[in-house]
């Protein structure tokens, strides 16, 4: 009986090895692979592509095909909206023949939509007159003429690159195709110089945004920059979307990218209560009081204090620089109690944060079962996690106490279980203590439950660099953030990009700024219907 004891207790141990073995092994081969991407990438090869499984090998394709409310492609009703076309043309047909004694009743109408893209050049003859005093007089061109490149031909080029992805090159030989006379240098200076206007009306959109719903969801995905790994932040929410790419993705960076183009560094109570929050008992907190109290200062002052106090090793200066540009967004009318939502990135930890559900839950999808125990178990811990779900969403839509103590013991009968796994059990372990981050939603029923949208935003950021690769020039990064920025954000409000840049590209400002409509929307939702 011992023996048999100890045979059981041998197996255990020897399938807990093996658990943790299998697991480890997929872990290094992901890491190896990433290695590899990153060595090829550097090299100017192509990095081995993700590929995702069919979805019919999902494990939801059976919902997917028993979906009867799916319509079978090619079979989509037609929409008949020829009625709210602008007609700029009509020709009258009547048939070949025409027996005698037939008789006229009525007209079919037959709509043909259709485009003329061709060039349209304008001479503008200015008069030139002597005075009688010999000074000369000479006619103006129009005031919304800028250089020899009409309105319409600028907010092409800037739709085409910035707004349907075109390259450089390929935009240059279609408008050579087409008629128009130009060089790739003016082409280029298009599309980057004499933007001011817009970077403007881009930061703008963060502190509308931010305080339109007092809740952010954000993102960073990889950039590249003269050559060098650099990093796109993108910060949103249902009005906005913000994007900023810098050469850091820190939480100094953060909060950086937080204040917009002046970051202030201001030391006060709020300083000293950020680096308690962090439960640090360094000196920091009286000495930065003591020294500089009250003191606001840009970005080449704060450097300069740091240094005449002789904070200079990384740890104290990181979280100095944390503490006083915190203090500083609250001062500028940031809430303190604002909504960080994004994955569980330690840059983002800042403010009031919660956590996505459905990244939490690609954790469980990696984990590699090594019998069918293991595999049911977490088959069970990942239906937990959308029942879990499902209750999170419907508590959104009707808070209730009773239901807030029901998903909080939910959540711990779920994450608090032990399973034959001991790599599932160490996964259950790290995301219970998520728990607060993850069920932020039950204090605040406006907290999102997934960052899909900003990841939708940064895939805009992805497929640009895929298709015109890194920027090169200061401008040029400058100009693709903000362009990113402003599509996502027309979007968003249901505005057409290519209207917007006519607008702003001939001057007439008929649509307002996105900052005051971003303004309206959110007055309008509040009062409600």
């Amino acid at each position: 009986m011992t023996n048999y004891d100890e045979l059981i207790a041998l197996n255990a141990q020897q399938a807990t090895r093996i658990d943790e073995l299998v697991n480890t092994v997929a872990m290094l081969r992901e890491e190896v692979q990433r290695l590899k991407d990153e060595i090829a990438t550097l090299k100017g090869q192509k990095p081995r592509p993700k590929i995702p499984p069919s979805s019919l090998e999902g494990p939801y394709s059976t919902d997917k095909q028993k979906n009867t409310s799916r319509i079978p492609r090619g079979k989509h009703p037609r929409h008949k909206k020829t009625n709210q076309l602008s007609i700029h043309s009509c020709q009258r047909i009547k048939p070949v023949d025409i027996p005698e004694g037939a008789v006229f009743k009525g007209l079919r109408k037959y709509t043909v939509q259709d485009i003329m893209l061709k060039p349209h050049n304008t001479v503008y003859e200015l008069e030139y007159w002597r005075l009688p005093d010999g000074t000369c007089i000479t006619g103006k061109i129009p005031i919304n003429i800028h250089g020899h490149y009409g309105l319409t031909l600028v907010a092409y080029i800037l739709n085409q690159y910035y707004g349907c992805r075109v390259t450089e090159d390929l935009l240059l030989t279609e408008l050579r195709e087409i008629g128009v006379l130009i060089s790739g240098g003016q082409l280029h200076n298009i599309l980057i110089e004499n933007k001011k206007l817009f970077h403007q009306e881009k930061n703008e959109l963060l502190p509308a945004g931010i305080a339109a719903t007092g809740q952010v969801k954000v993102d960073d995905t990889g950039a590249r920059h003269q050559g060098d790994n650099w990093y796109t932040t993108v910060i949103g929410n249902q009005f906005f979307t913000f994007v900023e790419t810098t050469n850091s993705k820190s939480r100094v960076n953060f909060l950086r990218v937080l204040h917009g183009t002046d970051p202030q560094y201001l030391i006060n109570e709020d300083t000293v209560d950020y680096i308690e929050s962090l439960n640090s008992t360094t000196y920091l907190k009286s000495y930065l009081l003591v020294h500089g109290a009250g003191r606001l200062m840009n970005e080449a002052e704060w450097n300069q204090f740091l240094f005449e106090i002789n904070v200079t090793t990384e740890g104290e200066v990181k979280l100095a620089t944390e503490a006083a540009l915190f203090a500083s967004l609250l001062q500028r009318g940031i809430p303190k109690d604002l909504g960080v939502h994004g994955d569980d990135a330690g840059q983002f930890n800042v403010f009031v944060r919660s956590l996505c559900w459905i990244h939490e839950e690609r954790h469980y999808r990696k984990i590699i079962p090594v019998d069918d125990t293991m595999r049911l178990a977490i088959e069970q811990v990942r239906q937990g996690i959308w029942e879990l779900y499902k209750g999170l969403k419907e508590y959104k839509e009707a808070p209730s106490k009773a239901a807030q103590t029901l998903l909080n013991q939910k959540f711990d009968d779920l994450f608090l279980k032990n399973t034959p796994s001991p790599t599932l059990n160490k996964q259950l372990a790290r995301t219970y203590a998520k728990k607060s981050e993850l069920l932020r939603v039950l204090e605040r029923p406006d907290t999102p439950l997934h960052n899909n949208g900003t990841e939708t935003d940064a895939r805009e950021v992805v497929v640009k660099r895929k298709v015109s690769g890194g920027t090169r020039s200061d401008e040029g990064r400058k100009c693709r953030d903000t362009f990113v920025s402003l599509k996502k954000t027309c979007i968003k409000l249901g505005i057409s990009f290519w209207s917007y840049l006519q607008d702003r590209v001939s001057g007439i400002f008929n649509i307002p700024k996105l900052s005051t409509i971003i303004k309206q929307r959110a007055t309008a939702q509040s009062q409600g219907p």
